[in-house]
């Protein structure tokens, strides 16, 4: 059974057969049907993705798109295979096992999309040359699903300067991928270092695209927060960090397996390397624990915070993040549920209870500062306009050139629910509390990777807005009724509480 890519050439072999696509994506199979004449050959499409499962457009008729369960169910000698993902080769090893179960030994196709064509030509050119000292860079999601600001952020952005600080670009070149390189001229000036756009895959321009995949191709390290993708066809001395953006509570939503989509992971503790280990599908022996890279940041705060964000004066500053429910336009797959009341808030879910809160914030001379999430629909919250309650938008901070976990630094209490930004948090051993109002609903929805979730979370349980006052005024008093528990969950849920994490991951890869 062999692995073939599906051409002009060898097309024929596909007539008169029933073809079962594996794997689902909306994008391949347009690009297919615009290519190849075969949408009346394919019955169905196999994919175990929930969420791609059920009937699908493609051309002028409709596709149902089943588990791989139902591959018992095909009659193999009218059937062939066409495996359209960017994943052709882990898609083979998966599916050429299934099949050879029940003696199927027909050769299976993939479908190269364009993208993935135009790669796969760079990456013969540069097969036999030399990798070369360069680290690349990347942050954010998947190109498709661009947040400005996510693209220069988090534990890839924390790593990246640090190496900076150290003088790697002594050694090395430093390449970021990022959505629009012409806004950081402020580093033309810094030796080794260059932006380049993740468009320029598929640029128009024979010179960008060559700037592009010469790095791709020829880097040592590819570090990366979240959207891995890019690397997927990386050389086997190619060094992939999938640095992660967060260990937190939240479950992930299907189960793909990672263990040769990168060569590492980064955590935080013994138990989140079990954790992810389950999660992802990974070896031990990829999960480093060494901290994440932008936990460092809490320890060098921004010092003129109050000012630079043009906050009213305050003793104390409690920081709530919400996890975002409904998300925005163009993520809709990530949508959890549309939390209800008036503010799109939990908990302080109407305006009379925002008026309420403000009074006694101001009684107590605090600040909330609510920090919505980069994914979150803003047109969903309320646009409060409290004097002492202040909602911080993600673009404000893009804008400022802030990062979360710097900000977090300042913060003298900080509100979540299950958002990971709490786990980062609980180092710097101050009062933490939780929004449970929908614990129930989320539990079923979503899911945590703690069965007995209110035994790990760090902080006081709010599930009215009683109790939210309630932390408020705590905090306002310099109380820390949850430090107990926090510090026994902190040795759980951290191995290191300083601000060597950047140190330790350049360690453990021998950079």
């Amino acid at each position: 059974m062999n692995l073939c890519k599906l051409t002009d050439d060898n097309l024929e072999f596909l007539s008169g057969k029933k073809v079962y696509c594996y794997e689902y994506s909306s994008s391949y199979m347009d690009e297919l049907a615009h290519k190849f004449a075969i949408a009346d050959s394919i019955e169905a499409v196999i994919d175990d993705n929930a969420r791609n499962q059920g009937e699908h457009r493609f051309g002028e008729k409709k596709i149902a798109v089943y588990g791989s369960g139902s591959l018992s169910e095909i009659p193999l000698d009218t059937a062939v295979f066409l495996i359209t993902s960017d994943y052709f080769r882990e898609a083979f090893d998966v599916l050429s096992g299934a099949l050879e179960e029940r003696g199927y030994g027909e050769d299976i196709y993939y479908f190269e999309n364009y993208e993935t064509e135009v790669e796969m030509a760079y990456r013969d050119r540069y097969e036999n040359t030399g990798l070369e000292n360069v680290i690349v860079f990347r942050s954010g999601p998947h190109a498709s699903a661009y947040v400005a600001g996510m693209d220069f952020s988090d534990n890839a952005r924390a790593l990246f300067e640090f190496m900076l600080n150290k003088r790697y670009n002594n050694k090395y070149k430093l390449v970021w991928f990022v959505k629009h390189p012409q806004d950081f001229s402020a580093y033309q000036a810094v030796p080794n270092v260059e932006f380049l756009s993740f468009d320029w895959a598929l640029s128009e321009e024979e010179e960008e695209r060559e700037r592009y995949y010469r790095a791709l191709c020829l880097a040592k390290y590819l570090f990366f927060t979240d959207a891995y993708g890019f690397a997927r066809n990386c050389r086997s001395d190619q060094v992939r960090v999938q640095l992660w953006h967060g260990c937190g509570f939240k479950t992930r939503v299907n189960f793909i397996r990672c263990e040769k989509r990168y060569e590492y992971t980064t955590v935080v503790s013994e138990i989140y390397s079990r954790i992810h280990q389950d999660i992802y599908g990974l070896r031990e022996d990829q999960v480093l624990i060494t901290g994440y890279a932008k936990e460092d940041w809490l320890f060098s705060p921004v010092a003129d915070f109050v000012e630079r964000l043009s906050l009213p004066a305050g003793r104390k500053y409690i920081f709530w993040l919400p996890t975002f429910r409904m998300a925005r336009e163009g993520l809709d797959s990530l949508n959890e549920y549309e939390l209800g009341g008036q503010t799109g808030l939990p908990i302080v879910d109407t305006i009379d209870k925002c008026r309420a809160l403000n009074d006694l914030l101001h009684e107590e001379q605090a600040v909330l500062l609510v920090k919505l999430h980069p994914f979150q629909d803003r047109s969903k919250i309320a646009d409060l306009k409290m004097e002492n309650i202040v909602l911080l938008d993600n673009q404000e901070l893009v804008g400022k050139d802030i990062q979360i976990n710097q900000l977090l630094g300042c913060a003298d209490a900080m509100i979540s629910d299950y958002s990971s930004a709490a786990v980062d948090y609980m180092i710097l051993d101050r009062p933490l509390a939780f929004t449970l109002d929908d614990v129930e609903e989320y539990g079923s929805s979503r899911g945590f990777v703690f069965d007995n979730i209110r035994d790990w979370l760090p902080g006081v349980e709010l599930y009215n807005f009683d109790d939210f006052c309630r932390f408020v005024r705590e905090t306002a008093a310099g109380l820390d009724l949850s430090g107990e528990k926090r510090r026994a969950l902190l040795r759980k849920m951290h191995r290191y509480g300083d601000n060597r994490n950047c140190e330790r991951i350049a360690e453990a890869l021998g950079i």
